[in-house]
């Protein structure tokens, strides 16, 4: 009777033993990390011209910052449209860190626990790795946007009071930046100009024709807030929004793919 008993627990253990799911190298692994490598361009006009588009603020700037820290990685740039000083006039630049990807460091299909116990140990290592660059990330943005945004930009002060726009100088700095070696390796770059496209670069207040032409690398995408004629960009690809709230609400649902 005994025996009965026991191969019948037996059998039955073998049956849950073939049912139960083996561990696996999924099971061991952390959540993938975003490595989408972006770079963001704005331009934004800051003169008295361009009152017909609201301003950007503070906030406004980590929203688009924002676009790059749950996407991957990358650098967002930002120069001023209108008559900055001239300690002004060169590219505000901030980098997104990339944060370290989880990797399968399992040998077998069906790890021990031992094995298993190592890419735990491994993860948490990335995982506290990854914490502190998220830290020094969010600790850069907070003194770029308490400091460069609010001082430089927020608080912009057209140079010895001549409230002009100069789209010329704007682009040429642009175009300076989209030449500087590795920007192909993006995966994206997004040009953002937050502008009425209205050139007024001289004190007289008389509207000139923008001869600079900015010069698109292949991987990047031109975004127009306000732009009123947009012929001089030749019918390239554009991405067009009335004012800085449709712009918002397409970056709220941005994917980089």
């Amino acid at each position: 009777m005994l025996s009965k008993k026991f191969f019948s627990v037996v059998i039955l253990l073998a049956i849950f033993s073939c049912d139960s799911p083996k561990p696996s190298h999924s099971t061991v692994l952390e959540e993938e990390i975003p490595e989408c490598k972006i770079m963001i361009v704005l331009g934004d006009d800051r003169s008295g011209s361009s009152e017909s588009i609201q301003k950007l603020n503070k906030d406004d700037y980590k929203a688009i910052v924002d676009v790059i820290n749950e996407n991957g990685s990358g650098y967002f740039t930002s120069t001023i449209i209108g008559n900055p000083a001239p300690n002004s006039k060169e590219i505000f630049r901030l980098k997104v860190s990339a944060l370290k990807p989880h990797k399968n460091i399992l040998t077998s299909e069906h790890p021990t626990l031992s094995e298993q116990a190592k890419q735990k140990k491994y993860n948490d290592k990335i995982k506290a790795k990854n914490e502190k660059i998220k830290k020094k990330n969010a600790s850069k943005l907070n003194s770029f946007l308490s400091k460069t945004v609010q001082s430089s930009i927020v608080g912009y002060k057209p140079y010895k009071g001549k409230d002009i726009t100069n789209i010329d100088l704007a682009f040429e700095h642009i175009n300076k930046l989209l030449k500087e070696p590795n920007v192909e390796d993006y995966d994206k770059v997004m040009v953002v100009l937050f502008t009425d496209g209205v050139n007024e670069p001289k004190r007289s207040g008389r509207i000139e024709k923008i001869k600079t032409k900015l010069a698109l690398p292949d991987n990047a995408e031109l975004f127009l807030i306000g732009w009123k004629d947009t012929s001089i960009f030749d019918g390239a690809e554009l991405n067009e929004f009335e004012g800085k709230e449709g712009f918002f609400s397409y970056i709220e649902d941005f994917d980089c793919l």
